[in-house]
């Protein structure tokens, strides 16, 4: 990511401008470039920062991503989201937690513990749905539920719904790419 780029992504993400019509096009070229991603769509207000700075923090994005208005990724701890993801709008996803069982009453003063995170081919996290730091894994082809609150892994092709997200069922799959 050089310097230029980082800028040009942080103007993007900034202006309420790039929300415009002729705009918009504008602002996935930047996310983008700066990301090294090909095929990207990026709505309004879409931010992915990496909230603490960490060894780990790093991100890869793969072909055909989708990023939905108001969505939030942390890749603090890492994350890798592979080919024709969907994060929805308003989806947040965290890759690090404070330590708040032990040490300081100031939680701010404790340390950060950080989480890499694999979102694999054709995953879809729905609207408003939150993938907490301890989930390393969605798997190919699952769906996170609109409002879920995910707190664990997800097999492939599986679907996650509720609070704490729960396994719905799994998707029959007759056709992959």
């Amino acid at each position: 990511m050089s310097s230029l780029s980082k800028t040009a992504y942080v103007i993007a993400r900034t202006l309420s401008a790039f929300g415009l019509p002729g705009l918009r096009g504008l602002r996935t070229r930047i996310y983008a470039w700066h990301f090294r991603a090909t095929g990207m769509s990026v709505s309004d207000r879409v931010m992915v920062v990496a909230a603490h700075r960490s060894d780990s923090a790093s991100i890869a994005f793969g072909h055909g991503v989708e990023l939905g208005a108001d969505s939030y990724i942390d890749y603090s701890g890492g994350v890798r989201l592979g080919d024709h993801v969907a994060v929805s709008e308003g989806a947040k996803v965290f890759t690090h937690n404070h330590v708040v069982r032990r040490g300081h009453a100031n939680w701010h003063r404790n340390p950060i513990e950080f989480s890499s995170l694999q979102i694999e081919d054709y995953a879809w996290i729905g609207a408003g749905a939150t993938v907490l730091p301890r989930v390393r894994r969605i798997g190919r082809g699952a769906i996170v539920g609109a409002g879920a609150v995910l707190a664990e892994d997800v097999p492939d092709f599986a679907v996650y719904a509720g609070n704490p997200a729960r396994e719905i069922f799994r998707r029959d799959i007759t056709e992959q790419d």
